[in-house]
């Protein structure tokens, strides 16, 4: 009998086909339809789902420098054929591929991971060749905080064909001062730890990874200040930086303590352990409601001169909080009305926008403002105001948490036929502009919203029926 997986096995040249199939039907045993016939929303998730496995994530998984590597951009070049994004994209993309039934090449690709780890626990964003120096002039720019060859690894797959090669991993901003991303690839490599086990339930894997993943942990811990928050700037977010404590940092690392204790449960055997995190993560959570609530929302960031900033609508952080239990149930209950009520944070009908306010930022938010990184950086002040797939995902774990299943089934239509317009592929970003519509941007075929996507669908079957095993 045909599966679910057989379902998405559809051809890149199938996908409109594919949009009127039965579930449980190959796409090669139903007519084709007719180009101008409109999707309902039932075919648009189905031809949407197809697209982004038969187009994107599949296309991604090409093994090629390491086994267990995938690209984060459909066809290789946006970001890299060999380079490895250990922060939210690979996740996002590991938990889909264990969705699809991926899962040594899961394995494989946190091994190579958990090989660039430093001896303080700290896991990079970023992981390049480390062959031959950088060139110069990557040295000057984006590659400006890389440390060569201090950073540089080797590893060596021991299986055929691969050969042992030599990496470097970045860890540090080319923001210097606000240094975004800091605490990114580490607490990734928790929540992929925590994924992975989820779906192999292998007590032998987890024991002989559980000292990575306790350095891991305990580098979160050096970033705590002394005002008790999680520093480093934005977390997923690099234009603006969200200097100094940002809020959805706060709540993901809480997140990633939280499910290390788990991890920890599950050996039977580290109950201080995991006492000890849960601890740290409750302490976290306090803190932050402490410092972000406003009565009706929690506040975005906090800025070391200015304080508590919430200039601009209610933002991801809501999200975030409302998804990783940061909110008490009578933050959420309050939270809850406001956020429903923020019509533009789907903006040009894309979900989901970083703030609700989106061009209320003011010029002293700006990195440019706030140091000089010694080059021209292309991309504005603003690109990561902006609807985002990271930033969906916070929505769509907010609602199943709230039970908004009609919400979040609109928000994946939306997403289906926003990617069948662009031929079945998602760009990075959709940028808002001052009618009601989106700009696109970022490399066509970026993996985020097509990971999100699979992960949403193949998820929540109970939501998502059209999709379901047969």
């Amino acid at each position: 009998m045909p599966t679910r997986r057989d379902f998405l096995r559809v051809s890149a040249t199938g996908i409109a086909a594919a949009a009127l199939v039965p579930c449980g039907v190959r796409a090669a045993d139903a007519p084709a339809a007719p180009s101008s016939a409109p999707l309902d929303d039932a075919a648009a998730i189905r031809a949407g789902l197809a697209a982004a496995v038969a187009k994107n994530l599949e296309p991604s998984a090409t093994q090629k420098p390491y086994p267990g590597h995938f690209c984060i951009v459909s066809d290789g070049r946006g970001f890299g054929a060999e380079n490895t994004w250990p922060g939210l994209d690979s996740w996002q993309m590991a938990g889909a591929y264990l969705l699809l039934g991926r899962t040594q090449l899961v394995v494989d690709y946190f091994k190579f991971v958990r090989a660039a780890q430093r001896k303080d626990g700290n896991i990079p964003f970023a992981i390049f060749s480390g062959d031959e120096p950088p060139s110069a002039e990557s040295l000057r720019t984006y590659l400006r905080r890389l440390r060569y060859p201090q950073d540089v690894f080797t590893y060596d797959p021991h299986v055929a064909p691969y050969r042992s090669r030599k990496w470097v991993g970045l860890f540090h901003h080319w923001i210097a001062q606000a240094n975004p991303l800091g605490a990114l690839g580490t607490t990734s490599h928790i929540l992929t730890a925590a994924e992975i086990f989820s779906f192999t339930h292998d007590v032998v894997w987890l024991a002989d990874n559980l000292a990575s993943l306790e350095a891991a942990a305990r580098f979160l811990l050096t970033r705590r200040s002394e005002n008790g928050l999680i520093s480093g700037s934005g977390f997923y977010l690099e234009s603006p930086p969200r200097r100094e404590w940002d809020g959805v940092a706060q709540c993901y690392v809480a997140h990633a303590w939280r499910k290390f204790a788990a991890l920890c449960d599950a050996l039977g055997n580290k109950a201080m352990l995991a006492a000890e995190f849960r601890g740290a993560a409750d302490a976290l959570a306090q803190k932050f409601r402490d410092t972000f609530w406003r009565g009706d929302h929690f506040g975005e960031y906090v800025h070391p001169q200015r304080g508590l900033v919430d200039s601009h609508g209610v933002s991801d952080v809501n999200w975030a909080a409302a998804a990783f239990d940061l909110a008490t149930p009578a933050q959420a209950d309050a939270l809850w009305p406001r956020m429903m009520a923020a019509t533009s944070l789907w903006h040009g009908d894309m979900p989901t926008l970083t703030v609700s306010k989106p061009f209320s930022y003011e010029e002293w938010e700006w990195w440019e403002s706030q140091e000089d990184v010694g080059f021209a950086h292309t991309r504005g002040p603003l690109y990561d105001v902006a609807a985002m797939g990271r930033v969906w995902y916070l929505e769509v774990q907010a609602c199943l948490k709230r039970g908004e299943k009609k919400r979040v089934r609109d928000s994946v239509v939306k997403v289906c036929r926003r990617g069948l317009a662009d031929d079945g592929f998602w760009f990075e970003r959709y940028h808002p502009l001052q009618v009601a519509k989106t700009d696109a941007t970022g490399p066509k075929g970026y993996c985020e919203y097509p990971a999100i996507l699979a992960r949403t669908v193949l998820g929540n079957p109970q939501i998502f029926p059209e999709a379901a095993q047969r």
